[in-house]
């Protein structure tokens, strides 16, 4: 699961990005989860292993007994209302 959207790197440049899920806290204990996502310049340089450009940190209400990873998207989306993205 992954997306492309416009976004600015932390370069500073405006650049169309492979932004994909790197990593993912989850409790069921009320604690908010916590999700990072990192962007790239294409899914090529992501499966080459090259850098990312830039990184999302994003905190949401998770429901343990729901896949979490479309929740974090959810989140990332709705924290970053100006991505207009595309489901890759």
């Amino acid at each position: 699961m992954a997306i492309t959207a416009q976004i600015k790197t932390s370069f500073g440049e405006e650049r169309e990005c492979y932004i994909r899920l790197n990593n993912m806290e989850a409790s069921n204990h009320g604690m908010p989860a916590k999700a990072l996502f990192r962007a790239f310049l294409s899914q090529a340089t992501f499966a080459d292993g090259s850098h990312y450009v830039a990184e999302f940190d994003v905190e949401f209400q998770a429901d343990v007994s729901k896949p979490l990873w479309s929740q974090a998207y959810a989140a990332l989306i709705e924290e970053n209302a100006w991505l207009d993205y595309v489901d890759v």
